[in-house]
């Protein structure tokens, strides 16, 4: 009965853990992408006709997306805590 439940645990865990390596793919991924857009595309050397540009969006766009989630974010977390902060309230009345 034990060696089931552990055999279970671990199964949990083992999605978990891929779950985490993905997530953790996606993270590297996503910030080598932004980081290469912003840090080195604007200081090569190349034309606008090159087919590396092709892959990423004008560098305005590169302050006004992190501009964007990141204001939602806050807001997502203000809300949050506005919301709980209220429950309790509503809860000692």
């Amino acid at each position: 009965m034990i060696t089931l439940k552990f055999n279970r645990f671990l199964s949990f865990m083992a999605s978990n853990a891929q779950l985490g390596k993905f997530i953790l793919s996606a993270a590297i991924f996503a910030f080598s992408y932004y980081f290469f857009w912003v840090a080195v595309l604007p200081f090569m050397l190349i034309d606008e006709a090159n087919p590396i540009r092709l892959f990423f969006p004008p560098l305005k766009y590169a302050f006004i997306v992190p501009t964007v989630f990141g204001v939602i974010f806050l807001g997502g977390i203000a809300a949050f805590s506005f919301y709980h902060i209220w429950s309790l309230k509503v809860k000692r009345d």
